[in-house]
């Protein structure tokens, strides 16, 4: 990424003379020598010219990425929505270009890293038994992180599968250490109370509902934000179950209302993930509800 070439995009387009956007933080010419992509700025002054343009680090890199998310969102949003899908082929493919990817760079830890989750969900697709090697490297990679940041997060929700209970029992106390520390940054959403759901899940299909409880407790007593509606939506449908697996009346009320907003956002894929998941724990539990059997009707009726 050029990011003279970017900064010099947007003064201009914001009609910003050079004189507003260094205001004393370097000259005019370091400034043009910087632009030309001849020298660097410090730090400090990179961030004060962003200051002064009006623009975060964040939406900075995003501009001068050409208004594209970077290449490990968007191959995660790939990797997520195939697993959601259970699009076998179109994991291979993704799987196909990311051992591309880390062939040629093989000291890149993302592309590795990233190897392995594709590896360890193709896996899981197709009945295999899990490769060994990518699962040691992303446990360990996982379990000597005391910190998770987005990366961390994406890497765990995807990957869940391949963790013993009491694995993931540690990873909940760590993702409950930062839950409020991440409280007031949510460029990509809650990390932290996506994972906790990510968890939720799990605890149900392994029928530890005691757990599950728990996990749902943490949750209730975490404010969101009011534009987080994915987050809310995960907590109503993974709550709803538990609730309505221990006998609360509220449980379907719960699921009901996820069901709704994933129909009004059109989330069809979510949806068909939402049911089969349902399903099998139903299975699970040898569990039948009249009330629940009736909105899983309805709910497939209107994907059809």
């Amino acid at each position: 990424m050029d990011f003279g070439k970017a900064i010099s995009n947007i003064r201009r387009n914001k009609h910003i003379s050079i004189q507003q956007i260094t205001n004393n933080t370097i000259t005019k010419s370091s400034y043009n020598r910087f632009v030309n992509g001849e020298t660097q700025p410090s730090v400090n002054s990179f961030l004060t010219l962003l200051q002064n343009l009006h623009v975060s680090f964040e939406e900075f890199l995003y501009i001068s990425r050409g208004y594209k998310p970077d290449y490990f969102n968007e191959i995660a949003m790939q990797i997520r929505d195939a697993t959601i899908t259970r699009n076998i082929p179109l994991m291979q493919e993704i799987h196909a270009t990311i051992s591309t990817y880390a062939q040629q760079n093989p000291n890149n830890q993302t592309y590795l890293h990233l190897k392995c989750v594709t590896t360890l969900i193709l896996n899981s697709l197709q009945n295999e038994p899990l490769d060994q090697e990518s699962k040691k490297i992303l446990l360990n990679y996982l379990l000597k992180c005391d910190v998770w940041t987005h990366y961390e997060h994406t890497l765990f929700n995807s990957v869940i599968f391949i963790f013993e209970p009491s694995a993931v029992n540690a990873m909940e106390k760590r993702i409950i250490r930062n839950l409020d520390s991440y409280e007031l940054m949510h460029i990509y959403g809650n990390e932290s109370f996506r994972s906790l759901c990510v968890i939720l899940a799990f605890d149900i299909s392994h029928q530890d509902l005691m757990a599950a409880i728990k996990v749902v407790s943490k949750l209730a007593n975490f404010s969101l934000h009011a534009d987080m509606l994915f987050e809310k939506t995960l907590y109503k449908l993974f709550s709803g179950i538990v609730f309505l697996l221990s006998g609360q009346s509220i449980g379907l009320q719960n699921i009901k209302e996820a069901i709704q907003i994933m129909q009004l956002t059109d989330s069809k894929d979510y949806l068909k993930a939402t049911f089969a998941f349902i399903k099998d724990v139903c299975q699970i539990y040898d569990f039948h509800d009249d009330g629940l059997a009736q909105l899983l009707k309805e709910g497939y009726q209107k994907l059809d």
